[in-house]
């Protein structure tokens, strides 16, 4: 009996340390956990030369630093929205630790933020080595996503949403790489017409002054030199397009006076975009492109109706009729004389 009572006594010990033990552990968890206020991640974005970013269903995008800019490699290493990545190395520096959501497995899956079940699966490298690696996972409200550090159990919320993290490098792109800078441009040349700056207005070639609707050719030079790139083509299927004759064509000379030739041609339901000053094809939107082949000469002019009329000649004065003389009227006729015979 004495023994038996001696054996659960000891089970009852063992039982008690490893409550003590356990609850040391969490508590000394507690004193180590970093404050609120602390940074997501630590880091210096200056150092970062590498951006990568991929989702759960396998779409990838890659970033790599050159200089100042930013490239895609995996894009025929167009340049990307440098603004745009350093951007997002700015938030994610700032972004402050907060309060844990969350810190089991279970709701890491939950919150989409688990190392085989997440949203965006972010990596900041420095040369070879990753100084942040995290996980973006749901929305968590306005601009703001559950996020995950790779190897931390705690699910927290960073000001970030997930159209700040895309994977698709037309996403990443550089949406001005089919623009021109219309200042440093003097004259831009079609097969109808051609256009020429002078000072700050632009005028039609060979056209008198208020011949042409200076409204009209301030909307032509803005529709030809604002060119928006949607994304970047395999030259393999955009080359062979250019064999014949593009859609539409133009020369536009500098002030220095070098030139870039812009063709277009017609891909499926988009156009390509080809300068002569990079080697790039470009995507470009079909509303844009039509704007450009609707541009004409004709459609430049005023029109005559809106031309405003010769001032109109004064008609001569009517001739004065001569001036007619009252009728004299004619004198009473003089009464005759009786004899002096009549009147006795």
């Amino acid at each position: 009996m004495l023994q038996r009572v001696i054996y659960a006594a000891a089970v009852l010990l063992a039982v008690q340390l490893g409550v003590a033990a356990v609850l040391q552990v969490r508590s000394s968890s507690n004193l180590n956990a970093a404050p609120p206020e602390a940074p997501f991640a630590s880091f210096d974005p200056a150092k970062i030369s590498m951006v990568q970013i991929s989702t759960g269903d396998g779409k990838k995008v890659t970033l790599t630093k050159n200089g100042k800019s930013w490239l895609l490699p995996d894009a025929y290493s167009a340049p990307a929205d440098s603004g745009q990545v350093e951007d997002l190395l700015q938030k994610i520096a700032k972004a402050k630790l907060g309060l844990a959501v969350a810190s089991t497995k279970e709701a890491a899956k939950r919150f989409k933020t688990a190392d085989n079940e997440f949203e965006r699966h972010v990596v900041f490298k420095e040369g070879d080595k990753a100084a942040v690696d995290f996980y973006l996972g749901n929305s968590a409200g306005l601009r703001q996503s559950y996020a995950r550090l790779s190897g931390k159990d705690e699910v927290v919320s960073i000001p970030v949403s997930g159209f700040e993290a895309e994977a698709e490098a037309d996403k990443w792109l550089d949406k001005g790489l089919g623009r021109l800078n219309r200042d440093e441009l003097k004259k831009i040349e079609l097969a109808d017409f051609g256009l020429v700056r002078q000072d700050k207005d632009w005028k039609l070639d060979g056209v008198a002054e208020g011949e042409a609707s200076k409204e009209e050719l301030g909307k032509a030079v803005e529709k030809l030199t604002g060119l928006t790139a949607q994304g970047v083509l395999d030259p393999a299927k955009a080359e062979p397009l250019f064999k014949q004759a593009p859609a539409v064509q133009f020369t536009a000379t500098k002030n220095d006076g070098g030139t870039v030739t812009y063709a277009l041609a017609k891909q499926d339901d988009h156009y390509v975009l080809k300068s002569s000053a990079s080697p790039l094809y470009l995507k470009i939107g079909t509303w844009q492109a039509d704007e450009l082949a609707k541009l004409k000469r004709a459609s430049l002019l005023v029109k005559k109706e809106e031309q405003a009329p010769p001032a109109a000649q004064s008609a001569p004065a009517p001739a004065m009729a001569p001036k007619q003389q009252a009728p004299v009227p004619a004198a009473p006729p003089m009464q005759q004389q009786q004899p002096e015979a009549e009147k006795k």
